[in-house]
C-alpha cells in the first residue's frame, strides 16, 4: 500500500513537472516569437514563468531525493563499511530533516506575509511563490525518512549507489533486453 502511494505521489510529481516545464517553453517561446515578430507579448510570460520554474525546481528536487538520484560526493561511502554507510545515511537524513524544518517553519512565515501582496500582472498573491518552499519541506520529509528506515533496518541496496553506476546498469538491462526481443527474430 505504502508503495503504491509513494509511486502514486512520484508519478504525480512527474506529471507536475512536465506540465510547468511544458508551459514555460510556450509562454517563453511564444514571448519571444511574439516580441521580435509582431512587436507585442504575453503580459503574465514573466512572471508566470518564474512562478513555475521555482515550482519545478522544488518538485524536481523531491522526486530526486524519491528515487536517490540527487549529486553527491562518495569518496567516504565508498571508503568505509556497510554499517559506517548506513550510519553516515541516517546522520545526513537527520540534517536533512533539520533542513525540512527550517523549510517548513519559513515557507509558512513567507507564505503568511506575502499573502496580502500580489504580482503585479498576474494579480495572484506573492504566497503561490513561498508556498513551495513549504510544500518541498512537507514533502521531502517523506523520502528521507524512508531512506532512514531503510538503513536502520539493514537494508544497503541503491541507499549510496553512484549514479554513473546505476546508468551503466540500465544501459546494460536495455542492451539485454534489445537482444532478447531480436533473438527470436534471427532464429527465423
Amino acid at each position: 500500500m505504502m508503495n503504491r502511494t509513494a509511486h502514486l505521489v512520484a508519478r504525480g510529481f512527474e506529471v507536475l513537472i512536465v506540465a510547468c516545464l511544458a508551459i514555460m517553453g510556450i509562454l517563453v517561446f511564444g514571448n519571444v516569437v511574439l516580441r521580435y515578430a509582431f512587436n507585442s507579448g504575453i503580459a503574465i510570460s514573466e512572471e508566470l514563468s518564474r512562478l513555475l520554474f521555482v515550482w519545478l525546481i522544488f518538485m524536481g528536487a523531491v522526486l530526486a531525493s524519491a528515487r536517490r538520484i540527487h549529486i553527491g560526493f562518495d569518496t567516504l561511502q565508498r571508503a568505509i563499511g556497510p554499517r559506517a554507510r548506513r550510519t553516515l545515511v541516517v546522520f545526513t537524513g537527520v540534517l536533512i530533516l533539520a533542513g525540512c524544518g527550517v523549510f517548513i517553519i519559513g515557507g509558512w512565515r513567507q507564505t503568511l506575509i506575502n499573502l496580502g501582496n500580489t504580482y503585479p500582472v498576474l494579480g495572484i498573491s506573492y504566497a503561490w511563490l513561498y508556498g513551495a518552499a513549504l510544500v518541498f519541506g512537507v514533502a521531502l520529509i517523506f523520502p528521507v525518512c524512508n531512506n532512514i528506515r531503510r538503513a536502520l533496518v539493514g537494508i544497503d541496496d541503491g541507499l549510496t549507489e553512484d549514479l554513473a553506476d546505476r546508468i551503466e546498469g540500465l544501459a546494460e538491462r536495455i542492451e539485454d533486453d534489445a537482444a532478447d526481443v531480436a533473438a527470436p527474430k534471427r532464429g527465423r
